[in-house]
């Protein structure tokens, strides 16, 4: 079977996977997280979230809170009841995908761009997420492709394997995991050395490229840590974004979102920075 027959099965897996069998406590984790009052979700702001606790959802919750934005609704889209299919669903995101983001009448579809919006929309609120000057916008630009293409390519079904085989309880499939694991180690090579010049992958700057991967990163760290931890400055810079109150906080947020394709509660208190 070929590599891309099997990426397709995984995402077919990953978009009708159940969210609705799992009820993970995550009061271990809420506490070790805590960080001021931390999650409201009253959405009074009638700021919605849609989707389920996977790495592109936490995008968005992370890019709210990185802003100050606490008081939005995370709404469970349950993928397997065919919620999805609901016309209501489907009138805001035509591809019946997660996360879309709801302000009042307005609504976003596709993770990244939601973060691009959220970053624009309360500017001044928080971090600088795309440069000062025209060379370091074009600098996190061409990160954020790297981060695209030449991460999340293969993050994906790297990732998908572990999950849907630990929830199938059945070996994994090592014809898939080996060479998406290589791309994955090249990468953090190119990082590594990227990151012995500057504090993030853009510059000296927190941007949207390492908030868009940091809810990868933490998967990452639960699955194959040494991924990251032998390699100095990557795990400098991991640790550094574990560390940010925003995604704390988005780990908190994650109990209204308890999903089975996920790291476990125990898994991420080990793989947070002490």
């Amino acid at each position: 079977m070929s590599l891309i027959v099997l990426l397709l099965q995984l995402i077919e897996c990953f978009c009708l996977c159940s969210a609705s069998q799992t009820n993970t406590n995550f009061e271990a984790c809420a506490r070790l997280v805590q960080q001021g009052e931390g999650f409201k979700g009253r959405g009074a702001m009638g700021i919605k979230v849609y989707g389920i606790a996977t790495y592109n959802c936490q995008r968005v919750t992370l890019a709210l809170l990185e802003f100050g934005v606490e008081d939005f609704e995370l709404v469970k889209v349950y993928l397997k009841a065919g919620e999805h299919d609901a016309p209501s669903w489907t009138s805001m995101t035509p591809f019946k995908q997660v996360p879309v983001f709801e302000c009042g009448d307005f609504h976003l579809y596709e993770s990244r761009a939601i973060v691009r919006y959220i970053a624009r929309k309360y500017k001044g609120q928080g971090p600088s997420l795309f440069g000062s000057t025209l060379e370091e916008q074009a600098i996190v630009d061409q990160w954020s492709e790297a981060e695209a293409y030449q991460f999340s390519f293969s993050f994906l079904p790297w990732s998908l394997e572990y999950y849907v085989g630990r929830r199938e309880e059945r070996p994994l499939n090592e014809g898939v995991l080996k060479p998406f694991y290589d791309k994955l180690a090249t990468f953090f090579d190119i990082c590594e050395s990227q990151l012995s010049k500057t504090k993030y992958l853009a510059g000296d700057f927190y941007s949207v490229v390492d908030l868009n991967i940091a809810p990868s990163l933490l998967r990452v760290m639960t699955l194959k840590p040494e991924l990251i931890t032998t390699r100095k400055h990557v795990k400098r810079w991991y640790d550094s974004l574990a560390s940010r109150p925003a995604f704390r906080k988005m780990l908190q947020a994650d109990e209204h979102w308890a999903f089975a394709l996920n790291p476990s509660p125990a898994e991420i208190l080990q793989a947070l920075p002490a």
